[in-house]
């Protein structure tokens, strides 16, 4: 059997990495009849290399960066080279740029008959009524690997470890926590790990706020900042088990890979109800417990800290007062077969069905 050679634009997130098996061969990162592919290939340099004899699908993921003019001269060029184009929709709201030209984006393809991948079946309701696409629901499934090692349900006395993880990005109040928590008299005896990705130039000047509020309370030695150029899984991983509660202070999402990861390695999460985060967890069909949830719509703005207080205090009590996560077992062979489904059927719109 010949495996359907996918190209994922981009290609860096464990998402993409994972979806793969003896049908799939991931073009990312590889070399292919001579020509060095990526990681993070885009549609600029896939338009640089072709003729596109060396692939078979085009998996986009977030195509928030690419003009509309060269997502539709790819999208043409496929169509004539009789390409597959696959993409799935983690961000129905956009987390960078405005949502006019996200929306536009998403258009487009909803245009050119490419089948739109939906986390949820509420993101499916909403992107079938907004641009008519063609949509299948596929959750979104494991961050980390369900064969490694459970994490210890045993821990060891002492303050309650809070972690944020990845990239200053504007739709996560890292500003906000960083104020909150560390004057809160009731989190006094918690800590908070932050492990970022490096800066830019421009997410510097895009972030300030964020930045300057880490630097306002680095004198604070419960607080520790890890800056990495890009954290592996790896290191996410060891972040993420030596943890106690993940913290998710989100102003907007539509859906969260982090909330998959906390549920993998059973930590508790502590997230704003927002998007279709309610959703993902419900798909587990009563394998794990709510979340620490707290509300940050738009009705009450001068109430988000003190809710976030609130939820934070719980997740602590909780902590200290001997809180169990679901059984990682079960959940991990929930996990195993919701993989196997999952790749199952993203062969089937790799080959042109459903």
């Amino acid at each position: 059997m010949t495996a359907i050679r996918v190209l994922h634009i981009p290609g860096r997130t464990p998402y993409a990495r994972k979806l793969r098996d003896y049908g799939v061969q991931i073009l990312n990162d590889t070399t292919v009849d001579g020509l060095v592919v990526p990681r993070d290939a885009t549609l600029a340099w896939l338009l640089e290399h072709r003729p596109w004899d060396w692939l078979d699908v085009v998996h986009l993921h977030h195509p928030d960066f690419e003009p509309i003019p060269r997502l539709r001269a790819v999208l043409a060029e496929c169509r004539r080279a009789g390409k597959r184009v696959v993409f799935t929709a983690h961000d129905v709201r956009p987390v960078f740029g405005d949502r006019a030209a996200h929306h536009g984006r998403m258009r487009v393809l909803a245009e050119n008959g490419v089948p739109f991948v939906c986390l949820t079946p509420g993101a499916e309701i909403e992107v079938r009524r907004r641009f008519r696409a063609r949509t299948v629901m596929i959750p979104h499934g494991y961050v980390a690997v369900p064969d490694i090692p459970a994490r210890s349900t045993q821990r060891d006395r002492g303050p309650t470890r809070f972690l944020i993880y990845g990239s200053l990005r504007r739709n996560r109040d890292v500003e906000l926590v960083l104020s909150c928590w560390r004057f809160a008299r009731r989190l006094s005896e918690t800590t908070l790990h932050l492990l970022l990705r490096a800066p830019s130039r421009v997410s510097l000047l895009e972030d300030a706020e964020a930045w300057g509020a880490i630097r306002e309370h680095s004198a604070d030695l419960r607080l520790r900042v890890d800056v990495l150029p890009f954290p592996s899984d790896a290191e996410v991983q060891e972040a993420v088990a030596g943890t106690d509660c993940l913290l998710l202070p989100y102003r907007w999402a539509s859906h969260s890979g982090q909330l998959e990861h906390a549920l993998d390695v059973g930590v508790l999460p502590v997230a704003t109800r927002t998007g279709y985060l309610p959703d993902q967890v419900s798909l587990h069909d009563g394998l794990v417990a709510e979340p620490v949830w707290f509300d940050w719509s738009g009705d009450a703005p001068f109430d988000h800290g003190a809710r976030l207080l609130e939820a934070m205090q719980t997740a602590h009590a909780a902590i200290q007062g001997g809180w169990q996560s679901h059984d990682a077992e079960k959940f991990a062979e929930h996990r195993r077969r919701e993989h196997t489904e999952v790749v199952a059927s993203y062969r089937a719109l790799y080959e042109g069905g459903r």
